[in-house]
């Protein structure tokens, strides 16, 4: 298990910065990496990450039981001036590996209806791919409310 004398050496997205962005090491913890999905918001005109952040789980109290990334994403972009941006979401293993995740059902949803299909991007070991898939997955939290499987 890694801590603070031991760190894990994160992997990130291979794309072309003009500086790596900063604040990204608080994005990994060790005991939600397979549940949580990161983001980055990259401006591919400007060649810079202009936001990251990752899903967040809402709690007992609310009708959803998280906010995926690329909800958080979506609004971002909607309320930028900017039309250059693009959506890469990963996952990290426990060891900091990236792993490629794609957009449940309803995420595909709201990328669709928002227009973001072409410009959302997931990442199968260092190749960078559509994030959007055909026959999407229920989201993990679903299948665990209503008790479905596959």
């Amino acid at each position: 298990m890694p801590c603070e004398s031991n760190p894990v050496n994160l992997e990130f997205p291979e794309i072309s910065l003009k500086q790596r962005p900063t604040n990204c090491s608080n994005l990994f913890s060790y005991h939600t990496c397979a549940v949580a999905v990161n983001y980055w918001i990259y401006d591919k005109k400007r060649k810079t990450v202009v936001s990251s952040g990752s899903s967040r789980a809402c709690g007992s109290n609310y009708n959803k039981s998280s906010v995926h990334a690329e909800q958080k994403a979506i609004e971002f972009c909607r309320t930028s001036n900017s039309r250059h941006l693009q959506i890469y979401i990963w996952r990290w293993s426990k060891l900091g590996k990236m792993k490629s995740t794609y957009c449940c059902r309803s995420c595909t949803q709201l990328v669709k209806k928002y227009g973001y299909e072409n410009d959302i991007f997931t990442f199968n070991d260092i190749t960078k791919e559509k994030a959007v898939i055909e026959n999407p997955t229920l989201s993990l939290a679903y299948k665990i409310k209503y008790g479905l499987t596959d």
